[in-house]
């Protein structure tokens, strides 16, 4: 079987130079382009330092970029790779099927992409030949650890994420490379600006404990600090065993599950959202929403007016003589409590359409948690891109984690007390189909007091975050922002969760109460 996937794989090799001449040539000048950035990444840490030790951190801080990318990017796209259940109806044992995918990846163009840039770090390194064989294991090393993981995430992506869902998969991967390419490209550029900094130093130290790091680092280490480098090595060949153990797991799950059929009657044309979320109460309530966001124009006038309030606020305080670095930390946790606290009326925004879900019986924390779809949806990606265009303004990528799980955090309290004030206290608002700036004349409505009331709520959940992660912003250490991280993610998830029970509860018994009201403003 691996013979005829090589040979397979050969073939799909050489149809890149078939087809018509002008798609050729640009496949080859493609080809070409990579093969210089293959060289090219190898050469400049050479160029950038005479010194090995300098020369070693920049190696790993680039071999660990390298090898993230190479087991990430698969899981995102992955149109072309050969997944397990496509073999499932050929009379070979699961052992062998994935055997034979995973020696046959190495006869594709992101492989040979890889060893291009091997050969060329092996010929750039001078140091490298006085003890040859560290440096070709940790080649191999980093060789194996790339197909491993290349094959383990795209077989988990095809196994986890049903094929009418690939679009939407493949638009979060590319979110989350806008996200990380201004960090990537400040620390790349960092690194080789000034090797003899602290920071290439740390980043050096902390991924050398990783297993795209180890054997890069453990290169270095093997003449001055061996048990140090063996050290290394093991971490990033047990890395690699359990890779190819998982993956075999991977197989023998995939071969022996079906994907789940998609009913035949079901429309899955011509319903915009509704075709893109599964038949669940809360999630065709999200879909709803997101498609009042794209088209109803009361939305679309308060999310434009989301990012003018940072911008008054960044000139009165550059006014005021505060500092760059507090500046440009400041927008993006205003502009995420804000985009949360934006749904605190959204019962009354929704007023024609919410009988249906006290008549159909909706349970309250669904009605709660679809409300909720497009904020996260935009929010979300916000942090992500926000953050590191965040870190990337101020200098300093270390603060990367504790500013995204403070923003993250920002974010799901808002969403969260904006869910209890949405049915607690909505008020009369502007009619479906009138002018967005329109107000309705409503005497004793008690939108001040909501929005006051929400606002502040939502302020106050926004303090613990802030609190925790200002220390890792003063100074900059791994501990403490590994803290604000962690800190920030659960402290998000537990406040919107329980925000939305109690919402949810509020709504249930609430709902017709709810009708009533909302219909008084229609």
């Amino acid at each position: 079987m691996v013979a005829r996937l090589l040979r397979l794989r050969a073939a799909l090799l050489l149809a890149a130079f078939r087809g018509r001449p002008i798609a050729v040539v640009r496949r080859v000048l493609l080809g070409l382009v990579a093969v210089v950035g293959a060289v090219a990444l190898a050469w400049l840490p050479r160029w950038f330092s005479d010194d090995p030790g300098d020369r070693a951190a920049i190696d790993v801080v680039l071999a660990s970029g390298v090898l993230l990318l190479a087991v990430l990017v698969p899981f995102f796209a992955n149109r072309g790779h050969l997944e397990p259940r496509q073999f499932a109806g050929l009379p070979e044992r699961p052992g062998s099927v994935a055997l034979a995918l995973l020696v046959t990846t190495v006869l594709s163009w992101p492989v040979l992409w890889m060893l291009v840039w091997l050969v060329s770090l092996w010929l750039f390194r001078p140091e490298w030949m006085a003890s040859p064989w560290p440096p070709a294991l940790a080649c191999l090393l980093m060789l194996l650890l790339a197909v491993t993981g290349a094959r383990l995430a795209s077989g988990l992506s095809r196994l986890v994420v049903p094929r009418h869902q690939s679009g939407a998969l493949r638009a979060s991967g590319v979110i989350v490379l806008i996200a990380a390419l201004p960090v990537a490209v400040f620390s790349v550029a960092q690194a080789l600006r000034d090797p003899h900094g602290t920071m290439t130093a740390d980043a050096a130290e902390i991924l050398a404990w990783s297993p795209f790091g180890a054997p890069v680092f453990g290169v270095f280490l093997h003449e001055t600090d061996a048990a140090a480098a063996y050290l290394r090595f093991a971490i990033a060949l047990g890395s690699v065993l359990l890779l190819g153990l998982l993956w075999f797991l991977l197989v023998r799950v995939s071969l022996s599950t079906v994907a789940k059929p998609i009913e035949s009657g079901a429309a899955r044309h011509g319903l915009g959202w509704f075709e893109r979320v599964p038949a669940r109460p809360a999630s065709v309530i999200g879909a709803r929403s997101l498609t009042y966001w794209a088209r109803d124009p009361r939305y679309r006038v308060a999310l434009a007016a989301i990012p003018l309030a940072p911008v008054v606020m960044l000139l009165a305080f550059w006014v005021a003589g505060v500092g760059f670095e507090a500046l440009v930390l400041l927008p993006l946790p205003v502009m995420l409590l804000l985009l949360g606290w934006s749904v605190h009326n959204d019962v009354a925004l929704d007023s024609t359409a919410i009988w249906m879900h006290v008549a159909s019986g909706t349970k309250g924390r669904h009605d709660r948690i679809g409300r909720l779809f497009p904020v996260l949806m935009i929010g979300l990606p916000l942090v992500l891109i926000g953050s590191s265009l965040t870190v990337t303004l101020v200098g300093d990528w270390r603060m990367l984690p504790a500013v995204a799980g403070m923003n993250l955090a920002i974010l799901l309290s808002a969403s969260g007390s904006s869910s209890v004030f949405s049915a607690l206290m909505p008020y009369p608002t502007t009619r479906p189909g009138d002018s967005p700036f329109a107000q309705p004349a409503v005497v004793g409505s008690g939108s001040g007091a909501a929005q006051t009331f929400s606002m502040l709520l939502a302020a106050l959940l926004a303090v613990p975050p802030v609190w925790v992660a200002f220390p890792a912003l003063i100074d900059p250490g791994f501990a403490e922002n590994m803290f604000a991280l962690v800190f920030g993610v659960a402290y998000g998830v537990v406040v919107l969760a329980v925000c939305t029970l109690i919402g949810g509860r509020i709504f249930r018994r609430a709902g017709p109460e709810l009708v009533a009201l909302t219909q008084t403003f229609d």
